[in-house]
C-alpha cells in the first residue's frame, strides 16, 4: 500500500466527519480531506481485520466480518450517512478486538514480513548496502519499518556499550581493590620484618642473619612490584579531567619513581619510600572511591534504564503492539535510570569498605533503581505529598489557633 493511500503512518485516522445533513443520500459534496480520511479510515480496518481473522487467539463475530467486508467495498467518494457510522462502528469494534495491537503495530508486522521475504529486493548485495540495511537506512524500506529498524539498533547498541563499558570499569575497580588490600598487607608485612631486624646483632647466627634478610629482601620485592602495578593502574587516569594532578604531585610521583628501589634502600631512607607508596596509594584509592561511588552506580544505573526499555520492547514486538517511541524518550528514561542509579551509589556506600572491589548490594540497588523508575519517582511522589499534607495540616492549625486567641478579644 503507497504512502499516498494511506497518509501520514504515524497518525491513527480520527474521529467521524461532521456531515452536512444527516441522510442517507450520497454527499457528493465532501470536500477532498473528508473523503482522503474516509479512504484511510477504510483501510485500516481491512488491516486490522485481517489481523483479527489470521490471528487464532481471536475471535470475530460473524456480523463483524460482514460489516467490514462491506466498508472495504465501500467507494469513498460516494459514502453515505449510514455508511460512515458503520465504518466508525466496526473501527471501534475491531480496535477493542485486536488490543494491545494497532493500526501502526500491524503496519510494522507487514512491512517486516516483506522485508524479511524479500531482502534481495532492498540492497544490491554490496557490503555498505547490506549495512544500511541492517540499520534500517535503506530508502526502499517502509518508513515505520525503518524508523523499528532505526529505534532497535539504537537500544541494541546503547545496551553493548554500557555493559561492555560496566565490564571494564568494574574490572578495573577491582584491580586497584586488589592491588591496594596487597599492598597494605606487604606495608604490615615490612613493619613486623623491622622488628625481627632490630633483634639482629653481633651475636645472632649467621644462618638467622641470612633468614631475616632473605625476608627484608621478598617482602622488598613484593612491595615494589605493588607499587608498581599501582603506578600503571593510575597512570590512565591522568588524562581525565577530574583526575588529573596539581603539578607538585606529579613531581613528587616522579621523584619517587626514580629514586625508589626497596632492595637496596630497605634499611635507609624508609621514610622516603613509605611515604612515596603513601602518595601512589592515596591517588589509587581516591580514583577507586570515585568509580565505585559514582561511575559504576551511574553505569548500572543506565544499563537498567536500558533493559526495561529491551524488555519492553521484546513484549510488545512479541505481541505485535510495537509502535515506535517519540524522539527523545529513550534519552529521557536513560537519564532517570542514570540519575537514580548514581543517588543509590552515594547512599549506599556511605557505610561500606573504600577498596571493596565488589559490592553486591550496590550493584543491584543502582540496577534496579535504574530498571523502575516509574516505581523509584512514584515513591518520591508519594513522600512528597505526605510532607505537603503535613504541612498544610499545620498552617491550618496555625490559622485557627489564630482565630480563637482574637475571638475572646472581640
Amino acid at each position: 500500500m503507497s504512502e499516498k493511500e494511506t497518509g501520514d503512518p504515524m497518525q491513527e485516522p480520527s474521529g467521524p466527519s461532521l456531515l452536512p445533513e444527516a441522510t442517507n443520500e450520497p454527499t457528493g459534496g465532501m470536500a477532498s480531506e473528508d473523503i482522503e480520511k474516509i479512504r484511510r479510515a477504510r483501510d485500516t480496518v481491512g488491516r486490522m481485520l485481517r489481523y483479527a481473522v489470521a490471528n487464532p487467539t481471536i475471535t470475530v463475530p460473524d456480523e463483524l466480518i460482514a460489516n467490514g467486508v462491506d466498508i472495504l467495498r465501500m467507494k469513498s467518494d460516494t459514502c453515505q450517512h449510514s455508511d460512515e457510522v458503520k465504518l466508525w462502528q466496526t473501527y471501534s469494534q475491531l480496535a477493542k478486538l485486536i488490543h494491545p495491537a494497532s493500526d501502526i503495530s500491524i503496519q510494522i508486522v507487514d512491512g517486516i514480513k516483506d522485508a524479511v521475504m524479500a531482502p534481495q529486493a532492498k540492497h544490491d548485495g554490496s557490503a555498505g548496502s547490506k549495512l544500511l540495511h541492517w540499520f534500517g537506512l535503506n530508502s526502499g524500506m517502509n518508513k515505520l519499518v525503518s524508523r523499528c529498524y532505526k529505534d532497535l539498533t539504537q537500544i541494541t547498541l546503547y545496551l553493548l556499550a554500557f555493559v561492555g563499558l560496566y565490564v571494564v570499569v568494574q574490572c578495573y575497580s577491582v584491580l586497584v581493590a586488589d592491588t591496594l588490600a596487597s599492598s597494605s598487607r606487604l606495608v604490615v608485612g615490612i613493619e613486623n620484618q623491622q622488628s625481627a631486624e632490630r633483634l639482629v646483632n653481633d651475636k645472632t647466627p649467621v644462618e638467622q642473619k641470612a633468614q631475616v634478610e632473605s625476608a627484608s629482601y621478598m617482602l622488598g620485592t613484593q612491595l615494589n612490584a605493588s607499587s608498581q602495578a599501582l603506578v600503571d593502574l593510575t597512570k590512565p587516569l591522568k588524562n581525565i579531567p577530574f583526575f588529573r594532578l596539581s603539578d607538585s604531585t606529579v613531581d613528587a610521583l616522579n621523584g619517587c619513581a626514580q629514586n625508589k628501589d626497596f632492595h637496596i634502600t630497605i634499611k635507609e631512607s624508609r621514610n622516603f619510600l613509605f611515604g612515596c607508596l603513601a602518595l601512589e596509594r592515596e591517588y589509587a584509592l581516591s580514583a577507586h572511591t570515585v568509580m565505585s561511588r559514582y561511575v559504576l552506580p551511574l553505569l548500572l544505573g543506565f544499563i537498567g534504564a536500558t533493559a526495561y526499555v529491551t524488555r519492553h520492547t521484546l513484549y510488545r514486538l512479541s505481541s505485535n503492539s510495537y509502535v515506535p517511541s517519540p524522539r527523545g524518550m529513550l534519552t529521557m528514561r536513560l537519564c532517570l535510570g542514570g540519575l537514580l542509579g548514581s543517588i543509590s551509589g552515594i547512599f549506599i556506600t556511605s557505610d561500606v569498605k573504600e577498596a571493596e572491589g565488589f559490592n553486591i548490594s550496590l550493584t543491584l540497588t543502582a540496577l534496579v533503581m535504574g530498571y523502575s523508575v516509574e516505581v523509584a519517582f512514584s515513591l518520591f511522589d508519594s513522600a512528597i505529598e505526605r510532607v505537603k499534607a503535613w504541612t498544610r495540616g499545620l498552617r491550618q492549625s496555625e490559622a485557627q489557633g489564630a482565630e480563637a486567641v482574637e475571638q475572646p478579644k472581640q
